[in-house]
């Protein structure tokens, strides 16, 4: 049987400061956990020259580790992740913030979650447990806070962090549903998806 492959696709703007953490970290942590993986850096034309760094990243870990899918302007976080998708070449698609608000130590446990049941889709959460947010002022909380009662009340979906991007998924499970999604620039999406019940 073959070994899976994790995808974590990390989109970028102006992150030139925390690209070399947390690319340090993620590989950090998959080395010790001896999980193969690739780490796509989808720059969406950082003007501080987060790309140039990435480059230099590239060159330290190379090219099977650190993948470059760079784009010429800003066009939003959901295109990203659907272009970085396109690129991916593990098995499992993971997905995370470059700004150093998800902890690259937690995705070895996402995977040992997944693995324990068989999930498809394994969703960090800042509202249980020992989740929570750092660095965001009462704006930013609120409106998170308010979108995640909102679809709590609209869609009952089981899960307590809907508007959260720190998550891991099979790739069959995420390449499935790209065609019933779309995303616009100023980063509205929507995705359509289908759920089995039992």
């Amino acid at each position: 049987m073959a070994k899976d492959k994790y995808s974590i696709l990390l989109p970028t703007y102006n992150e030139r400061e925390n690209l070399p953490l947390i690319i340090w970290l993620i590989v950090k942590y998959m080395d010790e956990s001896d999980i193969d993986f690739e780490v796509i850096v989808i720059d969406d034309g950082s003007p501080d020259g987060t790309l140039d760094v990435a480059k230099e990243l590239q060159k330290i870990y190379g090219e099977s580790k650190v993948v470059l899918r760079p784009r010429e302007k800003k066009l939003g976080l959901g295109t990203a992740y659907i272009h970085g998708m396109k690129h991916a070449k593990g098995n499992y698609i993971l997905i995370m913030d470059a700004d150093l608000s998800h902890h690259p130590k937690f995705i070895p446990e996402f995977i040992a979650k997944q693995k324990s049941k068989n999930y498809d889709v394994v969703s960090g959460t800042r509202y249980e447990g020992d989740g929570g947010v750092y660095g965001w002022d009462l704006k930013r909380k609120i409106i998170s806070r308010g979108a995640n009662f909102l679809a709590q009340i609209l869609l009952r979906p089981g899960a307590s962090d809907l508007t959260g991007s720190f998550r891991s998924c099979l790739r069959r499970v995420q390449t499935g549903r790209q065609r019933d999604c779309f995303s616009t620039p100023r980063g509205f999406s929507l995705c359509s998806l289908q759920r089995d019940l039992y």
